[in-house]
């Protein structure tokens, strides 16, 4: 059988070296007028579960070193602005400091701040969600300053009960933390990679990818599997599905050449 003639494309090194960044939003709960982050109240363990699975492979993988930890503490708009402002910043820094004890790491680390109103993810959740009277809301946070009266208009709308409705389903999901690591991976040897590609593939390069197909003849099933797996961690890269289309067509699979090129 003849073996189809395919071209593979050769990736640009990423610009910033390999550059990664994880995100996760955390819903902690506190007992009342408290900030101190308790593990076992309600559901903290959970939502601290969250931070944990992202943090701890980049401390423990040997690979990675942390550049950033951003935190930022956000407080729904009901009350008054002030008490908003403390209840925000208090999340934040509380959140940074169990952190820190928890995983041991330097205060150059993080990059902390806090939103008092979070006003813009109302806005965001009240365009997904479309309650009946969305659109009047919006109106209202658009129409009034945080300072001229948005909350009492945002009240006063049909009666209240659209406030109401506000306060029970939408504020809690304004309540909490963003929390994102930002970390740069060292390169890794073939040697390395060819071990990493099915344990930790996101540790590596498109061109360390690349790397590994050396090791394999054109046309075996593990040549065209370190293609795919390339192409499966950088899906918006067309160097990535050109070269998965040329592999699998070596293996006679158009169809899913077709689907890489599409």
């Amino acid at each position: 059988s003849c073996i189809p003639m395919v071209s593979f494309l050769t990736p640009l090194p990423e610009k910033d070296g390999k550059q990664r960044s994880g995100k996760a939003t955390l819903y902690i709960d506190y007992p009342l007028g408290k900030f101190e982050i308790l593990p076992d109240f309600k559901n903290n363990r959970k939502e601290l579960g969250k931070m944990d699975s992202l943090l701890t492979p980049v401390l423990e993988s040997g690979y990675t070193k942390i550049e950033q930890i951003d935190i930022c503490g956000y407080a729904s708009p009901d009350g008054p602005y002030k008490h908003n402002e403390e209840l925000s910043s208090n999340r934040s820094q509380y959140f940074t400091h169990y952190i820190r004890s928890t995983y041991r790491l330097p205060r150059k680390l993080f990059n902390v701040s806090s939103v008092a109103e979070d006003w813009d993810g109302l806005e965001e959740i009240l365009r997904q969600t479309k309650p009946s009277y969305y659109r009047q809301a919006i109106d209202i946070i658009h129409r009034y300053g945080i300072f001229s009266g948005r909350e009492k208009h945002l009240m006063d709308l049909q009666g209240g009960a659209p406030y109401k409705d506000m306060l029970k389903r939408l504020f809690p999901k304004l309540r909490r933390i963003e929390f994102t690591v930002e970390y740069r991976i060292r390169p890794l040897d073939a040697g390395e990679a060819s071990e990493m590609i099915y344990t930790h593939p996101d540790l590596l390069s498109l061109e360390e990818m690349y790397d590994v197909a050396r090791y394999y003849r054109p046309g075996t099933d593990q040549y065209r599997e370190v293609y795919e797996v390339a192409a499966f961690h950088f899906p918006d890269e067309v160097t990535a599905n050109v070269n998965a289309a040329s592999a699998v067509m070596l293996t006679g699979d158009l169809k899913s050449a077709w689907n890489y090129l599409s």
